[in-house]
């Protein structure tokens, strides 16, 4: 079987009530890595999961389309300062990337959940570089950016319990999964 054989056999052994230690068994040992095995079968959504928190998930997806409108404004409002293209980009930059995040916390894919949970604290040194004229409003900026990260960060862990920031959880050398 190939790479792309051996994903649809977990998605469909999944789908079918396997549980995830035993498409682990199954499937181990073939073409593909284990530990990538295990963070296919790590990564692959839980619709009971999915339904328990997705209160949480719309929460998230909510605050992330507003600081997709806010960025858009923002945007927009640099058709003053630079003109029509450097708006446009900034359009793209700050307004459309926080809506595609929205859209994959809302499809319920993990790869979005470390995208974004790394790139934003990536970014986050960035914050400070106006500290000296705008100490409250950076200090609250901020905070609030790490809140956003803690908060996307606790919903993947709820969301996939047998994933870690990048993979899948390893116990003592073994991959360990839920359920």
């Amino acid at each position: 079987m190939d790479k792309k054989e051996i994903k649809r056999q977990v998605g469909a052994m999944l789908a079918a009530g396997h549980s995830r230690a035993e498409t682990f068994k199954a499937l181990a040992g073939g073409k593909v890595k284990d530990r990538v095995l295990a963070t296919w079968i790590g990564a692959h959504p839980d619709p009971v999961l999915r339904k328990r928190h997705s209160v949480k998930v719309n929460v998230l997806v909510t605050l992330i389309s507003m600081m997709g409108l806010l960025g858009t404004i923002a945007g927009l409002l640099q058709i003053n300062d630079g003109g029509i293209a450097m708006a446009l980009f900034m359009v793209l930059i700050i307004g459309v990337i926080p809506f595609l995040f929205a859209w994959g916390f809302y499809k319920g894919i993990a790869l979005v959940y470390t995208i974004y949970i790394t790139f934003t604290i990536s970014q986050i040194p960035r914050e400070f570089v106006g500290f000296s004229e705008e100490p409250v409003s950076t200090v609250l900026g901020a905070l609030f950016i790490l809140a956003m990260v803690f908060y996307a960060a606790w919903v993947k862990s709820l969301l996939f319990p047998d994933l870690a920031l990048v993979g899948a959880k390893k116990i003592k050398g073994q991959f360990v999964f839920s359920d």
